[in-house]
This record gives C-alpha cells, sequence and structure tokens, in this order.
C-alpha cells in the first residue's frame, strides 16, 4: 500500500510538472529574450566656480526652445519640407540647439526633506536628428541628448554629458559619425561659453 501511495504522489508530481510547461494560452508564453550588444561612453566633466545659476543662465541663453506645436505640419497637405525646416530653425538658439526638456532634480530632493542644485536639460536639433535617423532610425533612441549641471560635494558646480561620437559609435555608420561629430562641437562650444568669465 505504501509502495502504491509513492508512486502514485510521483506522477501526480510529473503530471504538474508536465502542466507546467504547457502554456494555458498565449499571454502564457514565455517573454522574448532581448538581444544583448555593449557599448561604451566617453564621458565628460567641467567644473567651475561659476555659480548654478550663473551657469545654467548662460546655457539657457544659447538654447533655443522646441515647439511640440511643429508636429500639427508633418500632417498638412500638401507637405511643404522647405516651410517646417524654416519654422525648425527659427527655434535654435545661437548653439544651433534647443531646449526640449528641463528636469529639476535639485527642487525633486524636498521630497527627501533636502535641497539640492541639479538639473538635467534634455536639447538637441530635430534636423539634427534627421541626418542620422535617415541612415539608422534606431539612432533616434539618443537623440536628444542630455547634459546635466549640478553643485557637487566640492561647491563647484559641474556640467556633465556622454560625448555624442562615442554615443552614436554603436551605429557603425560613417554619415552617423560625422553627424555626431558635429554635435561633439556645438556642446563643447555651448559648455566653453557657459564657462566664460
Amino acid at each position: 500500500m505504501g509502495t502504491v501511495s509513492s508512486h502514485s504522489a510521483v506522477l501526480f508530481l510529473l503530471a504538474i510538472m508536465a502542466l507546467a510547461t504547457i502554456p494555458a494560452s498565449a499571454s502564457d508564453e514565455p517573454a522574448p529574450k532581448p538581444v544583448i550588444t555593449s557599448s561604451s561612453a566617453i564621458h565628460l566633466n567641467f567644473k567651475s566656480s561659476k555659480s548654478f545659476a550663473e551657469i545654467t543662465s548662460a546655457i539657457e541663453r544659447q538654447l533655443g526652445k522646441f515647439d511640440p506645436t511643429i508636429g500639427q505640419s508633418f500632417s498638412a497637405t500638401p507637405l511643404n519640407p522647405g516651410e517646417i525646416e524654416a519654422k525648425i530653425h527659427a527655434m535654435e538658439g545661437s548653439s544651433g540647439l534647443m531646449i526640449f526638456a528641463v528636469r529639476d532634480h535639485g527642487q525633486l530632493l524636498a521630497l527627501k526633506g533636502r535641497h539640492g542644485w541639479a538639473r538635467q536639460y534634455v536639447i538637441g536639433n530635430p534636423l539634427v536628428a534627421l541626418e542620422m535617423t535617415q541612415h539608422n532610425l534606431v539612432a533616434g533612441e539618443y537623440a536628444p541628448v542630455r547634459i546635466y549641471v549640478y553643485v557637487a560635494d566640492d561647491s563647484l558646480t559641474h556640467i556633465d554629458y556622454d560625448l555624442p561620437s562615442s554615443i552614436f559609435a554603436r551605429f557603425k555608420s560613417a554619415q552617423i559619425d560625422e553627424v555626431a561629430k558635429g554635435l561633439d562641437e556645438k556642446l563643447e562650444k555651448l559648455v566653453e561659453n557657459a564657462l566664460k568669465d
């Protein structure tokens, strides 16, 4: 009797395990596994004794502001690319770039009863992004780019960003590399002007 019970228990467990491997419906199918690749970016950090307000103001003065209503122009019939490009150029700052978003991480610290000076800028230019995405649509994952301005424990104002040419290098495209190097130059000039006395 003990042998039969033991045998039944084993069969029962095997049946349960078999059922567990059969998806009950399409939604129970295992999630697809991602394709994993590795890339590295060159990170730049600049330090200044200038105040956070001075640095952020100097950066913002050089940047235009992206107007999301420009998207309505793309549904116009007939589409007028020259007119749309002119509208985008009108949004550019002296740097040739514009702000898409600003996130104040310093203010967010208030939720933890602290205060800090830290601001993330999402900046770029749709026409620059287009120069890349026409060669590889996936390049849009990294456009626009980000720069981060903050006051660190050393009481200095820092400007950090990943070098665009190192970010976009993963696409192994001469055309994208050329555009990314132009972005390197734009960001270098933006920071250089912000750090000037």
